[in-house]
């Protein structure tokens, strides 16, 4: 019998149906059919213990002999030995011993506010730093997080609101791990982020992590569709709960989706959505967006004009962004090497290579597999132009780098 089995028949045992199961889980009732018919989150430790609680059964009950059980079983010990060491990078506390890690750990509404106030620093050193130099970093919080989960002790309230910001970790993890061109470990976070905020109805959590998983559709370039309809989701889930930018975010993410596809009309219908939400004030955003400045979404939406082939309308938005992020150097360098990379597709080689050349010093040292890899592809295509002058003096500087 497989822990699905294990658990639809305890429950029908007890008279319960999936609904009543449902409500006591934080689930929809689809999403019960899903695990009794042992779907991905069977293998999720967090999710037996809660319907181990539901069904006032031990457990050890739920543990079957299958390869979803022994799975959990070897996630469990990953994260119990790895724990504490994202805690001392970033609160500057020594991680625990082995033994130590087995031990419940009481944890508190302090304990989440830290957590939180973690996240919203990942945010900000990726603007300032780039992803490849927190992927490390950002993991090991993920797996701290998971294990207060797992082996903490802590009230109702505060298990959900801890669930909450181990959505948020999760998302702020893959974020950086796309940052560095590792999109496998990018859709594994957002996979799990989005489950932890269904766990504890954290709408605006599950929206951050729809937006980030629908970044990674798109931009792989195989499931635009797919974007698409993670963008719809999002906004939903941020209309209910969040606040303006979080909704605009949710609406560019929507356009950038379209513009892959190359419907120009529904493009700019979400850009416009977009825009609009963002001067809108209703809702609370969370801390982590006051670094969504509105030359943020200009050059998000310089991306999807881009993409759609308007390259004047594209550059408007881009030297837009340049304009408004010199707070923060990665984020200026990516929509300065957008910028050449709209220009490149203009045919404007000269102008391309001028973008390049007048920042170099910046966007030659950006610690992003991501904006390196961009970087890489315009030099192939200014390749084909050696004999201009500018393009050979962008050689000269990248072959000094």
């Amino acid at each position: 019998m497989t822990t699905g089995q294990t658990i639809r028949r305890i429950r029908k045992s007890i008279g319960m149906t999936q609904a009543e199961l449902g409500a006591l889980l934080h689930l929809t009732q689809p999403a019960v059919s899903q695990l009794e018919h042992d779907g991905p989150a069977v293998c999720d430790v967090r999710v037996l213990r809660r319907v181990a609680k539901a069904l006032q059964v031990p457990l050890a009950v739920l543990v079957v002999e299958s390869d979803e059980e022994a799975d959990v079983q070897r996630r469990q010990f990953f994260r119990a030995g790895a724990v504490g060491v994202g805690a001392a990078v970033l609160h500057g506390r020594q991680p625990p011993s082995n033994a130590a890690a087995s031990a419940r750990v009481n944890v508190g509404r302090t304990d989440v506010d830290r957590i939180v106030h973690s996240v919203n620093q990942i945010h900000q050193l990726q603007l300032v730093a780039g992803g490849d130099r927190l992927c490390e970093v950002a993991a090991n919080e993920a797996r701290y997080v998971e294990h207060l989960l797992d082996h903490g002790s802590y009230t109702d309230k505060v298990g959900n609101a801890l669930t909450g910001a181990a959505a948020e970790m999760m998302t702020a993890a893959g974020w950086v791990h796309y940052d560095a061109g590792q999109w496998k470990e990018a859709r594994r976070y957002y996979a799990d982020a989005a489950q932890a905020a269904t766990i504890c109805g954290d709408g605006v959590a599950a929206a951050h992590a729809w937006i980030n998983a629908c970044l990674l559709s798109y931009r792989e370039g195989s499931r635009p569709w797919e974007g698409v309809q993670l963008a719809e989701a999002a906004q939903l889930a941020a209309r209910r709960a969040g606040g303006p930018k979080l909704r605009a975010l949710a609406a560019i993410r929507e356009a950038e989706a379209y513009s892959v596809i190359g419907d120009r009309s529904a493009t700019v219908a979400a850009i416009n959505r977009a825009h609009r939400a963002y001067e809108s004030t209703r809702g609370r955003d969370p801390a982590y967006l006051d670094h969504l400045p509105e030359a943020q979404l200009s050059g998000l939406t310089g991306l999807a004009f881009m993409r759609l082939g308007d390259y004047p309308e594209a550059a408007v938005y881009l030297r837009t962004a340049i304009a408004g992020t010199a707070q923060y150097p990665r984020e200026q360098a990516a929509w300065q090497i957008r910028l050449a990379q709209n220009f490149v597709k203009a045919g404007a080689i000269a102008d391309s290579c001028g973008a390049l050349i007048d920042n170099f010093d910046c966007i030659g040292t950006v610690a992003s597999t991501r904006l390196r890899t961009a970087l890489t592809d315009i030099a192939e295509e200014l390749r084909r132009y050696v004999s201009m002058a500018e393009v050979r003096e962008f050689f000269g500087l990248w072959a000094e780098r």
